[in-house]
Formats: C-alpha cells, structure tokens, sequence
C-alpha cells in the first residue's frame, strides 16, 4: 500500500484524538523510539504539526494517511501492512470507546451502530454516514463520500468497528467492506455480522 501515489484529501480533516491514538498505540506497545523513528520519516511541517497533538484540534487527512503509513512502515514488512492497520483500528476502539465515548458502549448493537452514524462528524468532517439494521444480529454501515479517503483508512476503520461491537458484549462480530470509494465504489459500506 505505501507505494500508492499520496493525493492530497485536501478540505479533508479528522479529529486529532485519531492522531493520539496512533501516538499512543506506537509508544505503549512499541516504545518511544519507535514513534520518533515514525516522526523522523515525515516531512519537516507534519513533523511540526504533531509536536503537540491536540485531540479536539481538527489535522488534514493527509497527515493521518502520512502518519499511519510511516508506522505501518515501521512496524509490518510489506505484506503485513493491512495487519498493522487492522491492529491500529482495535487499538483505537479500546482507547476511544474507554475515554471520551465511552458513553456509547450499549449491548442493543444496532443502538450502538445508530449512533456511531449519528456522531461521524464528531471525529471527521467529510462523509455521510447511515446505518440500517438487517437482521437481529445484522446491519450495514454506509458512508457516502465525496471524494475516496485512503484505504488505510477504511481498513483500520474495519477493525475499529468490529473491535466496538465485541466492546458492546456481542461474540464472533465480523465486518465485511463490501464496497469502497478507494476501490471506485460510489460508497462505502460496511457489512455487520454478530452473535448475541
């Protein structure tokens, strides 16, 4: 994936505490070399930017693509990449769903996944996002986007959502990405499957 040309997502922006999760998940399980070395293979004014990662500050999605890439870098070896993304979102679930959304874990899982729709724009400012439930233990999350954002995020994303849902108490939660903008899809959607 770190070979794909970087576009510019620019108008594109996500909260910074995405930011601090990624800081957190490299230094607690990595240590802080590991994020200096992730810092160091950034350019100069990203470098700068993420000195002081304010988590109610609004960051380009570029710089997110920069930072998760440089620690896929960092941490995977070409085909393990999509594990380190899958591992990021986990990480990111736990970190956010403890903290200040923790108010959302609810064992009604179509409850839960209703309102993670509702609250998209609290953490990213592009995107619209719906959710329909299809089944007592079934639903599909759909995003539609104006313009595709990087696949890394759709996979950590994945991960996030499915790490959630056991969060929420449910077993053998699957997300499946059934379609993708990054895959020229004219939406995202996110195939939910859980047991009780």
């Amino acid at each position: 994936m770190s070979s794909s040309p970087q576009p510019s997502y620019s108008g594109m922006h996500v909260k910074g505490g995405l930011l601090r999760t990624r800081f957190l998940f490299v230094v607690l399980n990595h240590g802080a070399d590991t994020w200096a070395r992730v810092l160091a293979s950034l350019p100069d004014s990203e470098r700068e930017s993420l000195k002081e990662i304010g988590v109610d500050n609004w960051y380009p999605l570029a710089t997110l693509d920069l930072v998760d890439r440089a620690i896929a870098e960092q941490l995977g070896d070409g085909d393990k990449e999509d594990e380190v993304f899958d591992r990021l979102g986990e990480f990111s679930a736990t970190s956010s769903l403890s903290g200040p959304y923790s108010s959302l874990i609810n064992p009604d899982v179509h409850s839960f996944l209703t309102q993670s729709a509702m609250i998209h724009h609290a953490y990213q400012d592009f995107g619209k996002a719906s959710y329909s439930s299809l089944s007592d233990t079934s639903g599909l999350l759909t995003i539609q986007y104006e313009k595709a954002p990087p696949a890394t995020f759709c996979v950590s994303g994945s991960s996030y959502f499915r790490h959630a849902v056991e969060l929420c108490g449910a077993r053998s939660a699957r997300v499946t990405h059934t379609r993708c903008c990054a895959r020229g899809d004219d939406a995202c959607e996110f195939y939910f499957t859980w047991q009780p």
